[in-house]
């Protein structure tokens, strides 16, 4: 039997022996002397051997193994990105931040229950502080707990942080007159240091009472315990630490005054009447009264007379039972609530004005627009620009139709479609565009070697006007297919993407295996990575490294790996900015550049608070953006380049304290705004993440009439719009290309209409500018509220109500397709607003919906028709709202490569000419491969066929499918 099996025995037996002679003792004539304690030989304890120790740290480094090969990995990942001082200043700040509460914890803790221990002891009995190790024990408690409240106040260096390179807000309270920084910086620095605090007193009384019990554990038994048995020295360390902590009460109340500017009792956020006259006069009554009962405590530590803090201890009851309750509540139901617009008047004002300026809504400006009944001819002659940018893909349906059209194999796809503008023939025009990922769930051999080295990355892109259809109801590419082909003059040079939305794997690149590009019918397409993005594995020590943390040992087997090899990990775009800058909120929806051929990722990032004063806190949020905000700002946007991954943070809001403040921590993160080079500038865009909360705020806060504020008369609401599964659900913000009343210039603006709340009509609508020297400026357009402007709803309504409409759409879906309505969008279009929704339809046995028709209204008038054209041709002339109904869904045009549509009722000829032409360029797709543009032929051609055979009653033959496998 080992040491260790002798001494824990012998110890706890010679325990229980002197606890059961204690015992009988105690039954025994109180008049009997005491005997003599038994002499024990101390036996020396396990935990003060050197074996012991050398055991904790090896147990120690094995389980901070892990830790320590992650943070040499990261050390390299931010060497490579050129971040290595700002991950050193994050991560030596949570180290100091944990270093400096651990020791104040510990030190804390340790002293003061090795003095109790020491102070507990009495000349006899059974004392269980006497037994070997126990101070060792207690020593490890404390150090556990210290790590445990170090680690908490660690996660939290970011807020210490900001409070230590603070800048001024430029703006008081109202209240207390403080700069708005001591409450986005000092307060919550308060807050957390008195939540640590309090904890740890706490920790410690209980400590120190778990002492006292264990050395008197048989008097507390037998009923021989009295307040007197209590050592002196013991009694004043405990009258001390309730005198510090009744401090530490009185600092909670001091903080609670300033918490009241947060208050969400009154009639708007913030302190109201009730709030000043009556809660902040008791909470400072309460500082006092536990600033006295912490001095009564301090006296009684050395007259030990307990009368003064049970009186002080009394008052406090009755100040918080009658002063922070009852009093507030009566004056609040008598005084306030009979005059309650006069009483509240100050502090509703105060929550304008505070909930605007933290809510970017003070500099809006607001304009009257006065409309049409309906669009005119020359509306359309003097807006051609904004026509032909009209938006007539949904991006729902569209990425469908990327997905069949696009995709072509398996591995690759689409994640999501995002909306910019381009100069393109010499006008600027508004696409949508999508990023071809590579998606490593379609491979069929998922060796480590394909998705390692081989399947590395996903190649170009695809790009469509959003205004253009082809005659089969697809968009009219401006990018596609692989490798990438372009019919305008922007080119993709640079089509590789290694960095994107769905890249969450690990990589290996500049191996000895050559990287697969994309699929070609005679072989596939490779190359090299020839970047400098990822991290360089060129010696043993960096490829082990990466294979203990990511559990490949092929890494250090395999042969492809070479000095030139480089990891490329963190390649998602939104992991790979928040490790660089953890502090930032993202925008949930980064979007891809095209830029002097290559290809940029786009990310919009946030700072936030919940500590603005009187702001009103928002009620919506993303998936990215919590909700219970109070104060955000679009300050930074990132850029990441999608072949070598490098990372760029550009301050779009300078006056943003918080971007400043960290602006100072990280000095050389953030580059301002106009080191942004310029072909960036010209995609920059508002988010729509901010300006839906920004709008939501907007519905109330648009209101600066304190009188009509509070009786609420002037609500707006977001309008509805049915969704195209026939839901109703709440219109989304949208980016549109016009010139803004009293403009001339059409520019790119993401707007938001507005009805009166309860009602469906609109009341006005909201624009967010974006072109670079006017970026982030918004413009609110009222309308006048004794004349009716359709809602979107409404318009819903009068197409679902018009009986050509409905029978169309009744037709449809009773010949095996299904209806799906786009967005629903609302133009301001000169003088008067423009309603377009484009019409797709799905056949029950494809995922591939297709634009069939485009309805159009403005006024009393609602249109369908083929196009976008011819719809705005038939609104201004009052035809019927569908010329004729069609039984098919066909399209009624056909479109020969490079040429215009021809249109329903060409003549026989034309349709020849139009099919020879399709035929020769998929035969001509044929030879060189291309099975995308070849399979897009044959479906043309077989549309033509089609019409031939409706135009001649002839028999005409469909392109033979067989023609159209893959080898």
């Amino acid at each position: 039997m080992s040491r260790w099996d002798d001494e824990i025995p012998d110890a706890f037996r010679r325990f229980m022996e002197e606890a059961a002679r204690e015992s009988r003792r105690n039954r025994e004539d109180d008049e009997e002397p005491p005997r003599p304690p038994r002499n024990v030989t101390p036996v020396e304890p396990f935990w003060t051997r050197r074996w012991f120790w050398l055991v904790v740290l090896a147990l120690v480094l094995v389980s901070s193994f892990g830790w320590i090969i992650t943070t040499y990995t990261e050390w390299m990942w931010f060497d490579a990105v050129g971040y290595r001082n700002v991950w050193l200043r994050q991560w030596g700040a949570g180290v100091v931040t944990f270093l400096i509460f651990f020791v104040v914890a510990a030190l804390f803790l340790v002293l003061n229950w090795r003095y109790t221990r020491r102070a507990a002891l009495r000349p006899s009995g059974v004392q269980l502080m006497t037994l070997p190790g126990i101070s060792w024990l207690l020593t490890g408690i404390a150090l556990f707990l210290a790590f445990v409240m170090g680690q908490a106040a660690a996660n939290r260096w970011e807020t210490f942080l900001r409070y230590f390179f603070q800048v001024p807000y430029g703006l008081d309270d109202p209240v207390f007159g403080l700069d708005i920084s001591f409450y986005l910086f000092t307060l919550p620095v308060l807050q957390i240091v008195h939540g640590w605090l309090v904890p740890l007193f706490v920790l410690a009384l209980l400590g120190i009472g778990a002492i006292y019990l264990g050395n008197n554990l048989t008097a507390f038994r037998t009923g021989n315990w009295h307040w007197d048995s209590i050592p002196a020295g013991l009694r004043r360390q405990g009258a001390i630490l309730l005198a510090l902590l009744a401090l530490l009460w009185a600092a909670g109340y001091w903080l609670n005054t300033y918490e009241l500017l947060f208050s969400p009792r009154g009639v708007v956020f913030g302190a109201g009447y009730t709030d000043i006259a009556a809660s902040l006069p008791v909470l400072r009554i309460q500082v006092v009264v536990m600033v006295l009962v912490a001095a009564a405590l301090l006296w009684m530590a050395w007259r030990p007379n307990p009368r003064p803090v049970l009186i002080l201890l009394a008052v406090w009851l009755l100040v918080s039972v009658v002063g922070a309750n009852l009093y507030p509540a009566l004056l609040q139901r008598y005084a306030v609530e009979p005059n309650e617009l006069a009483r509240e008047a100050p502090y509703i004002e105060h929550n304008i004005a505070y909930t605007r300026a933290a809510f970017g809504l003070s500099d809006v400006q607001e304009f009257m627009f006065n409309p049409d009944q309906a669009i005119t001819a020359a509306d359309l002659d003097a807006n051609e620009a904004a026509l032909q940018n009209i938006r007539l893909w949904d991006y729902r349906p569209l990425l469908d139709t990327y997905a069949q059209l696009q995709e072509l194999r398996p591995y690759y796809s689409f994640n999501d479609v995002d909306i910019d503008r381009y100069p393109i023939d010499g006008q600027v025009r508004q696409v949508m565009l999508s990023a071809r990922e590579m998606d490593k769930a379609g491979l069929e051999n998922r060796t480590w070697v394909n998705q390692r080295l081989e399947f590395t990355h996903g190649y170009g892109i695809v790009m469509n006007p959003v205004d253009r259809v082809t005659p089969q109801g697809r968009p009219a590419f401006y990018i596609q297919d692989l490798p990438p082909r372009s019919t305008i003059d922007l080119q993709v040079t640079r089509p590789e993407i290694y960095y994107g939305e769905l890249t969450t794997d690990i990589v290996y690149v500049a191996s000895d295996l050559p990287e697969f590009d994309y699929p070609m019918s005679e072989g596939n397409v490779y190359s090299t990575y020839a970047g400098e993005g990822g991290v360089p594995i060129s010696n043993f020590v960096r490829r082990l490294a990466f294979a203990l943390r990511f559990g490949e040992s092929n890494l250090i087997l395999s042969e492809y790996i070479t000095p030139d090899t480089r990891a490329m990990f963190h390649r998602r775009i939104q992991d790979r900015v928040a490790q660089i800058a953890p502090f930032l909120w993202q925008d949930q929806d980064p979007y891809l550049v095209v830029a002097d051929g290559q290809l940029v990722w786009m990310l919009d990032t946030y700072t936030l608070s919940t500590n603005f004063p009187y702001s009103t806190p928002s009620t919506t949020g993303s998936r990215t953006v919590p909700l219970g905000i109070n104060y955000i700002r679009n300050a930074v946007k990132v850029t990441v380049d999608a072949y070598d991954g490098s990372v760029n943070f550009y301050v779009v809001d300078p006056d943003d304290p918080i971007i400043q403040s960290y602006d100072n921590a990280f000095p050389g993160l953030f580059k301002p705004f106009s080191a942004m080079p310029e072909v960036l500038q010209a995609h920059v865009r508002y988010p729509e993440d901010l300006f839906h909360i920004q709008t939501h705020q907007y519905l109330i806060y648009h209101i600066d009439n304190v009188q009509v504020f509070y009786n609420q008369e002037d609500l707006w609401a977001i309008p509805e719009e049915l969704h195209f599964e026939g839901e109703q659900i709440p219109v989304e913000p949208y980016y549109v290309i016009f010139p803004l009343p009293g403009q001339t210039e059409p520019e790119f603006l993401l707007i938001q209409p507005y009805t009166p709340a309860g009602r469906n009509n609109m009341v006005a609508w909201i624009a967010a500018r974006n072109r670079p020297e006017n970026y982030g400026e918004l413009q609110a357009y009222e309308l006048p509220r004794q004349e009716l402007v359709f809602g979107p709803i409404q318009v819903e309504s009068r197409i679902n109500q018009d009986p050509s409409i409905s029978q169309q759409f009744s037709l449809w879906d009773q010949r095996g397709s299904r209806v799906i309505r786009g967005n629903l969008l609302v133009i301001p279009l000169g003088n008067s607003f423009l309603y377009v929704e484009p019409i797709y339809l799905q056949a029950e046995t494809s995922a591939l919906p297709e634009l069939r028709r485009v309805i159009v209204a403005s006024g009393d008038t609602v249109v369908m028709r083929p196009t976008l054209d011819e719809a705005l041709t038939a609104l201004i002339s009052d035809a019927p709202a569908v010329a004729e109904l069609d039984l098919s869904g066909a399209a009624p045009a056909v479109t020969a490569p490079g040429e215009e549509a021809v249109v329903g009722d060409a003549t026989i000829e034309e349709l020849i000419a139009a099919a020879n032409s399709h035929y020769e360029a998929g035969q001509a797709a044929l030879q060189t491969g291309d099975w995308a543009t070849y399979g897009r032929e044959q479906e043309a051609l077989g549309e033509v066929l089609q019409q031939l055979q409706a135009l001649t009653g002839a028999l005409v033959p469909a392109p033979t499918p067989a023609a159209t496998a893959e080898p």
